[in-house]
């Protein structure tokens, strides 16, 4: 577990991380590819270089090779007469950890790093829509419900 280094993402890192999200949706949830690999690898590597001030990703590596990976989304909120200098809420995205690497803390660790950086931000609220294995490490890190937070469409 100490081999495994928690660091913000390098550009270099992007077809790597594009390689593990393919894994994700294409290998293991069985979802159609609408593209090749190597165009997936392209876009995701122009959405990280085009979007660095709204998008953070930090990955986890092991041996040189990054075998996880979680995205934070800033939001900018409009400016409220109670609160000083601008107002921001973050959404963590896209967090996938290599099955080599699960049942090892790495997840919490990845998120724990993205909710210092929000914190250090000054992030109102930081969200996260959970799958059902991953919430329980949510509620661990100090997420709960929020009884007024809807999203449309609903979910059952």
């Amino acid at each position: 577990m100490n081999d495994v280094v928690i660091r913000a993402s390098r550009p270099s890192d992007m077809p790597a991380v594009a390689d593990l999200r393919w894994r994700w949706s294409i290998e293991e949830d069985g979802r159609q590819a609408a593209q090749t690999p190597e165009s997936y690898r392209d876009a995701m590597t122009d959405f990280a270089v085009a979007h660095p001030e709204s998008h953070r990703c930090v990955v986890a590596e092991r041996d040189g090779v990054v075998l996880g990976m979680a995205w934070l989304a800033l939001h900018p909120r409009p400016p409220a007469p109670h609160v000083p200098g601008g107002r921001i809420a973050a959404e963590l995205q896209t967090v996938y950890v290599h099955p080599d690497l699960r049942g090892l803390g790495v997840a919490g660790r990845l998120v724990s790093r993205l909710v210092e950086i929000a914190d250090e931000l000054g992030a109102e609220r930081i969200s996260v829509h959970s799958s059902v294995d991953g919430e329980r490490l949510y509620r661990r890190l100090g997420f709960g419900d929020a009884r007024l937070l809807l999203q449309r469409p609903p979910e059952d």
